[in-house]
């Protein structure tokens, strides 16, 4: 999965069990909101068949890139600037879409895709921490913190990949207790590894597809997993797909497309769901829809505090057909 504010990493297999038990035989999702692939990724996993869509393209493209070619560690190892952040946010054309998806989820504050990561004053430890880990250049850190004995950074800079450094840099920050802390926190960083770790869905398929064709020419899409970037209404979805909906929660934290008609959706899930089995996440819902599962959790909509969070829920059709 790619980080994303309001992801459902923690509660994926919560949500996933909640939907297997209401539709045991369910074999194809049809996931309209994926944002950033939590819940796709935890039933393709699970062997069903997924139709990931979002109507932000610039992630669908960062989720084919990750997924179908992997990531080009040279590129996104890069240091983004603010100034860097800003040209690609008011300039898209000039960049590719999953580059652009990229900036907006990885450099943005809470993954708000609208603001940078870093503030002003906090971002040249953040590239001082950056440099020394990505690239094993200590010269930033030892002009910011002139007295940081060089065991330290040597001890750093002796291991042997970019996820180590990053451990031991955050080992050595808690030993000093300084201001050194906060260049522990590359949160860019710990978002790379997560992408990374989502290309592992490449690696599988190709086992299985090597396994039952002799000959693959290209690897246009993942078997059992399909991508698009539509409108949540114009995705083509087979009957008896079961539908997940993970909508921008009525009166919180917008996402970077226009608002979201909340109205107009669930009118429209009452006519899906004449077909279809539609389930969807939010904090409440019209007297027409039972909740099947609640549950609290800690979110980047709000901070990451609970204190007078209300619980998350999933929803569907009191009367599905009716």
């Amino acid at each position: 999965m790619i980080p994303y504010m309001g992801s459902k990493r923690g509660s994926a297999g919560k949500i996933y069990q909640a939907i297997k038990n209401m539709e045991p035989d369910g074999k194809i999702l049809a996931d309209l909101f994926c944002g950033g692939f939590a819940i796709s990724e935890y039933f393709y996993k699970q062997g069903w068949q997924v139709i990931a869509n979002d109507s932000n393209k610039y992630v669908i493209g960062l989720l084919k890139k990750v997924i179908i070619e992997g990531l080009p560690e040279k590129v996104v190892a890069k240091f983004i600037s603010r100034s860097k952040f800003w040209d690609v946010m008011n300039n898209p054309d000039k960049y590719e879409d999953w580059y652009v998806g990229y900036v907006q989820c990885c450099w943005s504050f809470g993954n708000n895709q609208k603001t940078y990561l870093f503030g002003k004053d906090t971002e040249p430890r953040k590239k001082a921490g950056h440099e020394l880990v990505i690239n094993k250049n200590p010269e930033l850190i030892k002009k910011l913190i002139p007295n940081i004995p060089q065991k330290y950074i040597d001890g750093i800079l002796k291991q042997d990949n970019w996820h180590k450094r990053r451990m031991a840099l955050n080992m050595v920050s808690r030993k000093l207790k300084t201001r050194i802390y906060e260049l522990e926190q590359l949160q860019q960083l710990q978002r790379l590894e997560q992408l990374q770790q989502l290309e592992r869905l490449q690696r599988l398929q190709q086992l299985e597809q090597l396994e039952r064709l002799q000959q693959l020419e290209r690897l246009e899409r993942l078997e059992r997993l399909e991508l698009s970037s539509k409108d949540y209404r114009k995705v083509k979805i087979p009957k008896g797909a079961i539908i997940y909906c993970d909508i921008p929660y009525n009166g919180t934290a917008e996402y970077k497309q226009d608002s979201f008609n909340h109205v107009e959706f669930w009118q429209w899930v009452r006519n899906k769901s004449k077909t279809n089995k539609v389930y969807i996440s939010e904090y409440n819902a019209p007297d027409d829809f039972k909740r099947i599962l609640s549950f609290g959790r800690n979110s980047t909509l709000h901070g990451g505090n609970n204190k007078n969070q209300p619980d998350e829920c999933l929803f569907t059709m009191a009367r599905a057909g009716a």
